[in-house]
């Protein structure tokens, strides 16, 4: 009775025994879903802190479209609820989880897919939607109860050397940069000193004022005439076999993670059912 007792299999040992499930893919998927999971705890504590540092100024807010703190927040969020379920899932060996973490890749597959394609086909509508939006935030830039809107729109023009959305003159739909504006509004025919073409100038807040009155070989020198969406789009242009390889690499990612979690789901299900462990 005692070597047939020791020569039994309980479901308690499957894992360790040689026909239990992969103990190799079991921690490729665990170790990818950490790595990323520290990522998205990150990310979400980054925005949340923004959010709550600024607090005062959320409860003035009638829209969060602007703010960056909020794409933080969500994108944080998401991939914390994504890797968190697929460490469990393949810790635990849990198949319910594991068919979860799977439907959300498959479901983000797709929606990258649709994405993808109605960017593709409707790419000069796309360019057209986000000029509307850049056109809209320029017109509240200085706008207090947008405080974030102003450091987006200075950071985004320094770091990309661009100004406006599509040329600087886009900057004349601002109240304060109009050169119908009153005379005591001194930023009148200017840009935002963000336009102006290096930090040297830009230490001067002052810099793009008045460029209106300038030459065009002066206003040239002085600051970047081209808007942001036309410096994205040719980056875009320039950049776009690199672009494609990261993006199927993402999408390499997420299949090679599906696959795994389908994969290891299908040998518990077999253990299980050779054993007669629970579903």
């Amino acid at each position: 009775m005692t070597r047939e007792r020791s020569n039994q299999v309980s479901p308690s040992n499957l894992t360790v025994e040689e026909d239990g499930p992969s103990q190799v893919i079991k921690y490729i998927i665990f170790f990818v879903n950490v790595l990323f999971w520290f990522l998205s705890i990150l990310v979400l504590g980054i925005g949340i802190y923004v959010m709550i540092e600024k607090r005062d100024v959320y409860s003035k807010l009638t829209d969060l479209y602007y703010d960056p703190a909020v794409i933080f927040v969500v994108f944080g969020g998401l991939l914390f609820i994504i890797t968190f379920t697929g460490c469990i899932g393949a810790l635990r060996e849990n198949t319910c989880l594991l068919v979860f973490y799977a439907g959300i890749i498959i479901f983000l597959l797709i929606l990258e897919i649709i994405c993808g394609i109605i960017g593709f086909v409707n790419s000069a509508k796309v360019e057209e939607k986000v000029d509307e939006k850049l056109r809209n935030a320029i017109v509240f830039y200085r706008d207090p109860l947008k405080p974030d809107l102003h450091f987006l729109i200075d950071t985004a023009q320094s770091e990309l050397g661009c100004c406006g959305s599509k040329a600087y003159t886009d900057w004349e739909a601002n109240f304060y940069f109009n050169c119908s504006a009153p005379s005591a509004v001194i930023s009148a025919c200017g840009v935002p000193y963000s336009c102006c073409k290096t930090e040297e100038l830009q230490t001067n807040r002052q810099c793009g004022y008045g460029i209106d009155k300038l030459t065009l070989a002066a206003r040239e020198e002085r600051i970047n005439v081209q808007g942001c969406l036309t410096v994205s789009v040719q980056f875009l242009k320039d950049n776009l076999v690199l672009i494609a390889g990261l993006s199927l690499a993402v999408i390499a990612l997420q299949i090679i993670s599906l696959c795994l979690a389908l994969t290891f789901r299908g040998q518990i299900r077999g253990v299980k059912d050779r054993y007669g462990g629970d579903g």
